[in-house]
């Protein structure tokens, strides 16, 4: 019995070496099974970042996208969120509110400064420095699910094309009123010509005798309704200017010069802001005829001791504008002031800036004017450079 037991102990350590084989066997292919699981795994997480990568990027690109779109659109585009902060503010809207982006973003829509006022046919937009005539609109950003998540804003600025509209719709008036001046002159001068021509006989024929007064007063009037006339011929009739190359700076220099003795007069603060070798096409003699009104105006208005200044520019074109310190012009005589026949002034004749006008326009130029009650006024003469 003794010399079995080896035997039975080497077949039991045969049978646990094989049953170890066998384990370390199934280990095996359960090890690679795992690895192969693993490799599986490692590159269906690789495709899964390259997805979201990709999606990120596409996204990323998207937005930029859409902030260039927003960036380069004229119209001020605004963004704020349900709680009232400003989350976008395009470049345009920088420039019509004058204040950055980085100033503005995070800020409270209400905190910015600006009013928005309404005549009943326009909307004002009013800023710290300026006023335009603008179109707004705001639209709701809502979700997939319709929860409202801020508002666009959408700001147009329309006062260059309100001023537009309204030097054409003054040309037309202007154009009418003349015609009807030309007729009024034609019809009047002939008979007036007459009453004079008999009044200076009944002065040569009075003599010393005190009636020979009366005989003058009816000759004076006579020469200022004949004044009257030739202003209104010289606005009626179609101005032939000759155009020559002029300096800008030479034009405003000599009208100044010739003004300079009512400037003194009056005591006037007097400024001046030159833009040296600005060259322009035009009649040098009703450009300083434009500027000679445009200034009397301001000096006028300024009155004892007040202050006028000129500024010239480039900006696209040549600019001068002239300001006063004056009491400036109620909003809805500003485009009436360019109407022959009205004047703001009790002794004025409403044909000064009537002519000045009408010289801009056959210049290819503007004129217009900036105002508001007790913060004086802004005249500004818009030529076009020599090509």
């Amino acid at each position: 019995m003794e010399t079995l037991k080896p035997m039975e102990d080497i077949s039991r350590l045969n049978d646990a070496f094989q049953n170890f084989m066998l384990a370390s066997q199934s280990l095996e292919h359960m090890y690679q099974q795992l690895k192969d699981r693993v490799l599986y795994l490692t590159e269906e997480l690789e495709e899964k970042n390259r997805q979201l990568e990709n999606a990120l990027y596409n996204t990323e690109e998207a937005e930029d996208y859409l902030k260039g779109i927003l960036e380069s659109l004229s119209e001020s585009i605004i963004v704020i969120d349900p709680c009232g902060d400003v989350t976008m503010f395009n470049k345009a809207a920088e420039k019509l509110i004058a204040l950055s982006a980085e100033d503005v973003i995070g800020r409270k829509f209400d905190s910015l400064g600006i009013r928005l006022e309404s005549d009943g046919s326009d909307t004002f937009l009013k800023t710290r420095k300026k006023t335009h005539n603008v179109f707004i609109s705001r639209s709701n950003v809502t979700d997939s699910r319709g929860s409202v998540r801020g508002q666009v804003i959408m700001i147009q600025d329309m006062t260059r094309i309100k001023e537009l509209e309204s030097h054409q719709e003054r040309n037309k008036r202007l154009i009418a009123m003349g015609e009807m001046a030309a007729q009024i002159v034609h019809e009047i001068r002939s008979p007036l010509c007459s009453i004079e021509l008999y009044a200076s006989m009944l002065e040569n024929e009075l003599g010393n005798a005190p009636q020979t007064t009366f005989a003058k007063g009816i000759y004076t009037g006579i020469r200022s309704l004949n004044n009257i006339l030739t202003n209104m011929l010289f606005f009626a009739k179609p101005q032939k200017p000759v155009f020559h190359a002029l300096n800008l700076n030479s034009i405003v220099s000599e009208t100044i010069f010739m003004l300079m003795p009512l400037v003194e007069a009056r005591g006037i603060n007097f400024t001046r802001r030159e833009c040296s070798d600005v060259q322009i096409l035009g009649d040098g003699e009703l450009l300083k005829q434009v500027l000679m009104n445009v200034i009397i105006n301001a000096i006028q208005a300024a009155g004892e001791g007040g202050e006028v200044g000129i500024n010239e520019s480039v900006n696209g074109a040549a600019v001068v504008e002239v300001t006063d310190n004056g009491e400036g012009i109620e909003h809805e005589n500003l485009e009436r002031i360019f109407d022959p026949f009205f004047s703001t002034k009790e002794k004025g004749t409403g044909l000064g800036l009537a002519i000045a006008s009408k010289i801009m326009l056959v210049h290819d130029g503007i004129i217009r004017a900036r105002s508001e009650k007790g913060m004086g006024s802004t005249f500004q003469i818009v030529l076009p450079l020599k090509l």
